[in-house]
């Protein structure tokens, strides 16, 4: 047995040791978001602390805005104004301010035309172009948690939580990836980064972002931060980077996904009618005779070729068909063009039908395998469009389609369904990203 007093040295050593090398914890870092989502066109704003104390900095002014304050911006004609707590319109001196926190607590900002949104942490605003310019500089796991449930549900908690964590690795990740380069700035719109909606979505999700606080995924061999994308539902078959965005990516690569099969309601299984005279328009055709769908291996298309009744044709490629009647700004339903993995058959109009009467009978046979031929077909526009009064006899095309988004790295419903399997966020995010591990920011 070896005495306290024999070990004296070496433990002395060991805390030496300690002492010399600073290990530090993984610290969240403040960035910059700007707020273009709902705001790109904002030209009058209204702000109110609704947490903390703030400070308004006008070029060498500075004011105290405690909790309950409020300004109001826009444009005064020959410059930008500002008002504050009701007081009268000034001038602003300079094109730019900034609010604050002593005691940094949470923001409102609303246009005129909208509800507020809540951001904790600061904003910086701008007068450029015309319209205000906002930036909410914010701690990042505090932007991960306006992110998470907002990219998915905090109503998948229960029974979905290991994926909301691998929702939180994964935008985490794309937060690192895409201000890596110090710059330390993304947007807040999830056609351009990833949706930030801010304070008042937060909810249990916030729980995800905690329990994996710092955790990014790593490429095996390079250890950097990988492009970690994602979308709603891969339709059973992840798509290949190259495939979208024409760079390989060794980390996001195509592959079967039996998770994100027979889930996610219109997400899983879609179908959009066309008729061909409206097809054939939206492309400078008359009405399409013959639709032919060059694909990848995962099922994708990534061409479309049409040709109308005077030998006329068009190809396009698979975004630019789908962009024609994808549903933008709408909510998303059966009916919709939601991505580009689809089959296309043609159904001729021409023929009578006897077993369904009534348009809203027609309707509600859109949704069965077999649709039915006949006049009421031969009046539909389009699933979107509806119904016309007059009746065309150059038939209908079908799309059936399944997915939601473009398809590569993490299908969000996939990953929610492996949560519900008992897969943990590491085996989800192993799953959908290869040739990767989990490690600390």
């Amino acid at each position: 047995m070896i005495r306290i007093t024999e070990r004296l040295p070496f433990l002395c050593t060991v805390l030496l040791i300690l002492m010399l090398i600073q290990v530090k914890p993984c610290q969240a870092n403040e960035i910059s978001v700007k707020l273009v989502w709902k705001l790109s066109q904002a030209g009058w704003l209204e702000i109110q602390v609704e947490q903390g104390d703030y400070q308004l900095i006008m070029d060498s002014t500075t004011l105290k805005l405690p909790e309950g304050s409020s300004l109001q911006v826009g444009w005064g004609g020959w410059a930008p104004i500002i008002r504050i707590n009701h007081q009268a319109f000034q001038v602003l001196q300079g094109n730019n301010f900034k609010i604050k926190g002593v005691n940094s607590g949470s923001l409102s900002i609303k246009t005129p035309e909208d509800k507020a949104a809540v951001y904790r942490g600061d904003l910086n605003l701008s007068w450029q172009s015309g319209r205000w310019q906002v930036v909410n500089r914010v701690d990042s796991e505090d932007y991960l948690k306006g992110v998470v449930p907002t990219e998915m549900s905090n109503e998948w908690y229960k029974g979905g939580s290991e994926a909301l964590k691998a929702q939180a690795v994964a935008a985490r990740t794309f937060l690192v990836k895409h201000t890596e380069k110090g710059e330390k700035a993304i947007t807040d719109s999830p056609d351009i980064d990833q949706a930030y909606a801010g304070k008042l979505v937060e909810g249990e999700a916030s729980l995800a972002v905690e329990a994996t606080r710092g955790e990014i995924i790593i490429d095996e061999q390079s250890k950097q931060p990988i492009e970690a994308l994602y979308s709603s539902h891969s339709g059973g078959y992840t798509e290949d980077a190259k495939n979208v965005w024409g760079k390989s990516d060794s980390n996001n690569v195509s592959h079967p996904d039996p998770y994100s099969q027979s889930i996610g309601g219109a997400a899983d299984q879609w179908r959009f009618i066309v008729s061909a005279p409206v097809l054939g328009a939206n492309f400078g055709l008359g009405p399409v005779t013959k639709v032919e769908l060059d694909k990848y291996t995962s099922g994708r298309v990534k061409s479309v070729r049409m040709e109308d009744g005077s030998g006329l044709t068009k190809t396009v490629t698979a975004r630019t068909f789908v962009k024609k009647f994808y549903p933008f700004g709408q909510p998303i339903q059966k009916f919709a063009f939601l991505g580009s993995l689809f089959e296309a058959r043609k159904i001729p109009t021409n023929k009578a039908s006897n077993s369904k009467s009534g348009l809203s009978g027609f309707l509600s046979s859109l949704g069965s395998q077999e649709i039915e031929q006949g006049p009421l077909l031969s009046k539909i526009l389009s699933s979107a469009k509806g119904p016309s009064t007059d009746s065309q006899p150059f038939g209908v095309f079908v799309f059936d389609g399944r997915g939601w988004g473009h398809g590569v790295g993490m299908s969000q419903w996939g990953a929610y369904h492996m949560s519900q399997l008992g897969y943990t966020y590491k085996e989800i995010l192993t799953f959908y990203y290869t040739n990767t591990q989990i490690s600390q920011e």
